[in-house]
């Protein structure tokens, strides 16, 4: 059945988080907001090619993007002129994707190389109690929408983890603020325009078991605790990605992922999915919307208490 621009659209912005509205189709790129974020940040965005055919869905926060076409004629009617245009459309955004991401990962390679050692004392360090490992400190600067206008943001002090991707690389950082910044509204970010899909980073020294968490404190914790190689998924819908990149190198590792307990479901799912697929095994910290950095935290306080 064929679906409308409108419907194609909708489900391209869902996909990845983004709040669709309606926006002219003239090939530029309009904000919006994305579907997690309770203001309108502007992280979001939303682009519809001036022929009516499709457009592209981008999520800044995550990196994340979706193309969308629209077909209203049958497949097979097609004209192999508009098909040849169609690919190299298709092949024009994506070597625009590609020059984007590249020189977002350089950036990304430079601000990590030349950043400052973390310090033992830095306030998200102390509240999650970790140790620093191979972060490092830089301030962060973000474009942000304020007031119906960009404006640039710093926020000082941010931890930096690198992103590698599976030849080693660093593609992208993530960053995390010794607090939740007010224009934002959270405590974390990626670098803008740099991909996320299939990046990782990781802890600790090669063992025979590895265990693949969703974030940073998380998987600290959980080498601080067992000694295993902690690969960061960064996301949920990354673990997938993450472990088949994994097993590939490590066919005979033992790969456990220690799933997150949110009150949605979500890290549980997809730990499980991504556990069926590499033949690994799923952990989960027994108390709903706990990860297991929250767990240690809640034990070592029930034990303080005795």
């Amino acid at each position: 059945m064929n679906q409308s621009l409108e419907q194609v659209a909708i489900e391209a912005c869902l996909n990845i988080g983004v709040q669709y509205k309606s926006v002219v189709a003239d090939g530029e790129w309009h904000s919006t907001s994305l579907l997690d974020s309770h203001k309108n940040k502007g992280n979001g965005r939303i682009k519809i090619f001036s022929d009516l055919k499709g457009g592209v869905a981008f999520n800044w926060v995550t990196g994340q993007s979706q193309n969308f076409f629209v077909n209203r004629m049958d497949a097979g009617s097609i004209s192999e002129q508009d098909r040849a245009k169609i690919e190299a459309e298709q092949q024009r955004r994506k070597s625009e994707l590609i020059t984007k991401q590249n020189k977002a990962a350089k950036k990304a390679h430079n601000l990590y190389v030349n950043s400052k050692v973390t310090p033992f004392d830095h306030p998200y360090l102390k509240l999650k109690r970790i140790l620093p490992y191979s972060t490092r400190q830089a301030n962060w600067t973000k474009s942000v929408y304020i007031d119906d206008k960009w404006q640039k943001i710093t926020i000082e002090n941010a931890l930096l983890i690198p992103l590698y991707n599976e030849a080693g690389t660093i593609r992208n950082v993530q960053a995390i603020f010794p607090e939740k910044h007010p224009e934002l509204d959270r405590n974390k970010d990626f670098l803008a325009g740099a991909e996320l899909a299939g990046l990782f980073s990781w802890v600790g020294d090669k063992t025979e078991t590895v265990c693949i968490a969703e974030g940073v404190a998380t998987a600290f914790t959980i080498h601080e605790d067992t000694g295993f190689r902690v690969y960061i998924a960064f996301t949920a819908n990354n673990l997938l990605a993450v472990g088949q990149t994994i097993r590939k190198h490590l066919p005979e590792a033992s790969i456990i992922f220690t799933a997150d307990n949110d009150k949605s479901g979500v890290g549980l799912k997809k730990a499980t999915e991504a556990a069926e697929a590499v033949n690994g095994l799923v952990c989960m910290p027994p108390i709903v919307g706990m990860d297991f950095n929250d767990y240690a935290i809640y034990l070592q306080d029930v034990e303080n208490d005795k």
